[in-house]
């Protein structure tokens, strides 16, 4: 008994503070059961956890049919809401969304489950490449958001392969990130940048993500900066959004003034005018340097479109460079209203909606 504990033991995955059965393992063991006893019998004798054991006793389990489902365990999940497509075949569409204190137990949706489904549901229906989420506070529930949607994979900011990431934000801790369509996209390098300006940034310095796109037969490199800046109405955070966007602005005209670049991010105020009354926008120096920098979403904030359910602004930009801009499709700017399509929207799942532009492939360098 004790050799059979120990084989069984040694094939479960060890996680961080514990040694616990996977969810495939529980998964696997509950089809075990609907097999041998679709009535019940085994489950009042053989708990779940006991399977494996039986599984390991037997000599094996008895061959399963592939599930069909592509989401690895489609029951732990409520089901699923249908959003329509948005983006396209033939064009790289990056979206930008904050969701709301993903992975807190303590601030946003109540219901963790309901959130993580229905930002699946919004993230496989949009149908983007390239998505910039902020207010993920839990490493582990963006890893199963991940599980959740096949053919993307993601990076949080203070992933191991992002330089200085876990100096500047810990585990419970709002933080940046990127989802992305691995077939699309491919990571070189990430790093974070601006350290300098953390508090400027309200802790929350910017991830910079270098990547290979690859398209319609050619790849082209280019570079994607993760931002949050600081947020409310009062005037030492207005301040603190300028002064973040000053430093901003000397470092991708310094550093990255050769390169293809995309600021999609939580910006928390408006490129025409303040949501700090009678103020500018903090962002006037990008506004105005029209050869080198565009908020293609600045549409948006001349239609007087929303961004934000409680407040009427947009607050969430994406900004190109001219070298992105050169493939910018006209007029493709979008506050995606996905709250129309999910009830109670705004207690389930996120105050922000996402916003989305759309670039025809870049051509290959």
């Amino acid at each position: 008994m004790i050799s059979l504990l120990g084989l069984l033991f040694g094939l479960l995955p060890v996680q961080s503070r514990d040694i616990r059965f996977s969810e495939a393992v529980k998964a696997r063991s509950r089809k075990i059961l609907r097999m041998i006893a679709p009535h019940g019998t085994v489950r009042r004798q053989l708990p779940v956890w006991a399977i494996p054991l039986f599984l390991v006793a037997c000599g094996g389990p008895t061959p399963v049919d592939p599930d069909p489902d592509p989401d690895p365990d489609p029951d732990s999940l409520p089901e699923p809401v249908a959003i329509p497509a948005q983006g396209t075949a033939s064009t790289l569409d990056v979206v930008t969304w904050n969701l709301l204190y993903f992975g807190s137990p303590n601030a946003g949706p109540s219901d963790e489950k309901l959130q993580m489904a229905r930002i699946r549901d919004v993230i496989r229906g949009t149908d983007a490449d390239l998505w910039s989420v902020q207010e993920v506070t839990s490493n582990d529930t963006f890893d199963e958001l991940l599980s959740h949607l096949p053919g993307y994979a993601g990076l949080l900011a203070n992933d191991s392969i992002v330089t200085h990431g876990s100096d500047y934000y810990t585990g419970g801790e709002q933080k940046v990130g990127i989802i992305y369509k691995s077939a699309i996209v491919s990571v070189t390098s990430a790093q974070l940048v601006l350290t300098e300006l953390n508090s400027a940034f309200a802790g929350r310095p910017p991830l910079e993500v270098r990547i290979r796109l690859t398209m319609g037969g050619a790849t082209r490199d280019a570079v994607v900066l993760s931002l949050h800046a600081k947020a409310s109405d009062d005037t030492a955070s207005y301040n603190k959004r300028a002064a973040a966007a000053v430093g901003l602005k000397a470092y991708v005209d310094s550093v990255l003034a050769n390169d293809l670049v995309l600021i999609p991010g939580d910006w928390n105020d408006d490129v025409d005018e303040s949501i700090t009354e009678g103020r500018d926008t903090p962002y006037r120096m990008f506004v105005n340097d029209t050869s080198a920098w565009v908020f293609p979403t600045g549409e948006l904030s001349a239609e007087g479109a929303t961004s934000h359910l409680r407040f009427n602004e947009v607050i969430d930009h994406i900004l190109g460079s001219n070298e992105a801009m050169q493939y910018y499709e006209a007029e493709s700017a979008l506050a995606y209203r996905v709250d129309e399509y999910i009830v109670d929207f705004l207690e389930t799942v996120s105050d922000h909606i996402p916003v989305l532009v759309r670039f025809t492939p870049p051509g290959g360098t």
